[in-house]
């Protein structure tokens, strides 16, 4: 594949974008145009042409100014191979970092700012660190290691994993053995729930984010690619979580608990009974988005899940990002 051959179009076509983003080892529901849509953020769609063929996507989130920006609870975008690309190892490295270095200078000619959060199934930046490489007082890149937790569901079997998880995991699904988990519809009960999750700790959610939060979920239980769970005890909802889904995996979106029902073990059984759904709707594995913060991450690899790296991007024609 020759650099010159490459064009870049944009595309507004979501039926064959949500097929080129399924064909894709990158592609999770976080680049599906059902999923952008219902972030109510202005998006952009681009496909990397070889001639007349469609080898790489690129979606691209923008704010009020119209530069690319992480938006909240969108953990992987960046770009997408397809794999029209090269099957010979050797040949495929070498296209796709032609690729890679054709769409950070056409992404440094178009925007000042740049954060991009990339797949961790995206394993080449040197074309991102190499940019202005050796040019004194010229704008960078900049990689930002994040981590999170996988757990291999093909493997997984149901009647010996409780003797994988951490113990405590295993006394709090002993304890919660007689609570009742079951889908739920209750969008009002759950923004109500996960609010005060968050009070709990100091952090208060905001309106804005409280209807973002709600627009992402009513979104995927309407359009079947997300279910809303409880778990039900004697005294009320103790624990309630949204997974969302593509083809491949179930990724850990939303959580939230009774802070006078945490004792229950509501949270652990209903974890527990949502990555066993996940294993019967055949998916490979179940992503825990994000173990980057003490606590939170700590509970999900008790799961026996692996940890796993990937980056997010920086840049600033100015030399300043936004915080």
């Amino acid at each position: 594949m020759k650099a010159d051959a490459l064009q870049l179009a944009e595309t507004d076509d979501l039926t064959a974008w949500d097929a080129w983003v399924e064909q894709s080892p990158q592609g999770t529901v976080f680049c599906k145009s059902t999923f952008l849509q219902s972030l109510n953020a202005r998006f952009r769609l681009f496909a990397v042409m070889a001639n007349t063929q469609v080898v790489a996507l690129l979606p691209l989130l923008e704010d009020d100014a119209g530069q690319v920006v992480r938006y909240p609870f969108t953990p992987y975008q960046g770009i997408l191979f397809l794999p029209e690309i090269s099957t010979v190892q050797h040949r495929r490295v070498v296209d796709e970092f032609r690729i890679t270095e054709f769409l950070v200078n056409e992404l440094t000619a178009r925007y000042q700012r740049i954060d991009l959060p990339l797949s961790w199934q995206f394993a080449d930046l040197r074309a991102f660190l190499w940019h202005n490489h050796g040019v004194a007082d010229a704008p960078h890149f900049v990689a930002q290691p994040r981590y999170t937790a996988l757990l291999d569901l093909r493997s997984l079997d149901a009647s010996s994993y409780p003797q994988a998880v951490r113990a405590c995991r295993r006394q709090e699904l002993r304890k919660a053995a007689s609570l009742q988990v079951s889908e739920h519809a209750d969008l009002d009960a759950f923004s109500v729930l996960y609010a005060s999750t968050f009070s709990r700790q100091g952090i208060d959610v905001d309106a804005q984010r409280l209807q973002l939060v709600r627009s992402i979920a009513t979104s995927a239980i309407r359009y079947g690619y997300g279910r809303l769970s409880a778990c039900t005890t004697e005294d009320g909802v103790g624990a309630m979580n949204l997974f969302v889904y593509d083809s491949k995996r179930a990724y850990y979106l939303f959580a939230a608990n009774d802070p006078a029902l945490r004792n229950t073990g509501a949270s652990t059984r209903l974890m527990f009974d949502s990555i066993l759904e996940a294993k019967q709707r055949g998916l490979d594995e179940l992503d825990f988005v994000g173990v980057n913060s003490p606590a939170r991450g700590d509970f999900k690899l008790s799961f026996n899940a692996r940890l796993q790296l990937y980056f997010e991007l920086g840049y600033a024609a100015n030399g300043t990002r936004a915080p």
